[in-house]
């Protein structure tokens, strides 16, 4: 089944190549930087991504890499505070002579990356780090996103679920004091009212919100009998967590994070559902299978549940540097990024295709994931669904 999606709305430890001087590029070798929240209240979510996405590219190295040419990955911690990531575009730019950055941090560091490389003509690959608005048509120039989460594409698939569920439900939204998630709540809540169910508000948690009992509080009052978020993992399960220590039973969907599959194992609750378009590594396919073969044989201390989206950012670096011939300047790279189709390789419903005017997809595919106790493990509600983004 295929759905439209008009764009409505613009743990771990990670060894850190940190060069003492420029890393400038030489003929055999492609410098990229990565600006990530390796440290910081953000890590959780990203900094397994961006050892993922560092795997990835290890492992190509190790394997001759692309077309004769290593590629080099310099690595600067933002921590996912917005003078850090500025800090870290000055360097990859004046200093390191990167021909692409990838981002793999919080939103609240995009404005000074996307300032500074797009001034310089270099792109920016948002691999783990939520799509930004100007990625998706009408896409900006140099900016590309293969993140497997988008707060009003999330919301529109959950919302397009809970009305198989039960399209009589008056439906409450959890959302962050952050602009990304308020917009994703408020899209959500919009087509809600839009299809004549009830809503019963959208509550709103300021960052650094300690008691979510208040905000759940006044979602039950207002006869929530589903709630959707999308936030930060932490802060979803924490609206959740506060909604059952009340004593709610009703059903709850939340984005697809890094974190969602090891901690819904842990959680065990049939009536929390995670929709996002990343497989999930308990269905034990060949794609799953390939990857957590590539952990292990690594020896590195990684989840393979939390590094999808870095494994897909890798492989979009080696697809993208696997068509350029022997000019691999930014503005070769950005010349491919704009026109290509990549195969996710299992990892996702379909491809990731970017053009001229969409650099984040056309085609988005979204699972819908719980826990099933009558199993004891994780199971997909209901398989991929396709929609397009207009």
């Amino acid at each position: 089944m295929r759905m439209k999606i008009r764009h409505l709305a613009k743990a771990f430890t990670l060894a850190a190549t940190v060069a003492a001087g420029p890393v400038l590029a030489a003929d055999d070798e492609v410098v990229i930087g990565l600006s990530a929240a390796l440290s910081g209240g953000a890590a959780g979510t990203y900094a397994a991504p961006a050892e993922g996405l560092k795997l990835y590219i290890d492992r190509l190295n190790e394997a001759g890499g692309i077309n004769g040419k290593t590629v080099s990955l310099v690595i600067y911690d933002d921590q996912g505070d917005a003078s850090r990531a500025a800090s870290n575009g000055k360097r990859f730019l004046t200093q390191d002579d990167v021909q692409l950055i990838i981002s793999v941090s919080t939103s609240a560091t995009f404005a000074p990356l996307i300032s500074q490389a797009t001034r310089q003509g270099v792109p920016i690959l948002f691999a783990g780090s939520v799509c930004p608005a100007e990625t998706m048509p009408p896409a900006e120039p140099l900016l590309y996103c293969s993140t497997g989460f988008s707060s009003v594409h999330d919301s529109i698939a959950m919302v397009d679920y809970l009305r198989e569920l039960d399209g009589d439900a008056t439906v409450g939204f959890a959302a962050m004091g952050i602009p990304i998630s308020r917009a994703g709540m408020e899209e959500a809540e919009r087509i809600v009212l839009g299809a004549d169910m009830k809503s019963a508000g959208v509550e709103i948690a300021p960052p650094g919100t300690a008691d979510y009992t208040p905000f759940a509080t006044k979602l039950i009052q207002n006869g929530a009998e589903a709630v959707l978020a999308w936030s930060p993992w932490s802060v979803q399960i924490r609206f959740f967590d506060a909604l059952r220590k009340q004593g709610w039973e009703g059903n709850a969907f939340v984005g697809h994070l890094a974190e969602a599959e090891l901690e819904m194992m842990e959680i065990k609750d049939p009536g929390l559902y995670t929709v996002g378009s990343n497989a999930m590594i308990f269905e034990d396919s060949k794609a799953t299978q390939d990857l957590v073969a590539a952990v292990t044989e690594s020896g590195v201390d990684l989840h393979p549940e939390a590094i999808v989206d870095g494994w897909l950012g890798g492989i979009v670096i080696e697809e993208v540097l696997g068509k350029l011939g022997d000019d691999t300047s930014a503005e070769a790279i950005n010349a491919v990024m704009s026109d290509i189709e990549i195969d996710t390789r299992g990892l996702r419903g379909g491809s990731i295709k970017w053009t001229e005017n969409n650099h984040f997809r056309e085609t988005i595919y979204y699972r819908v994931y719980r826990w099933s106790d009558e199993t004891g493990a994780m199971e997909i509600a209901r398989d991929w669904k396709a929609y397009e983004v207009e």
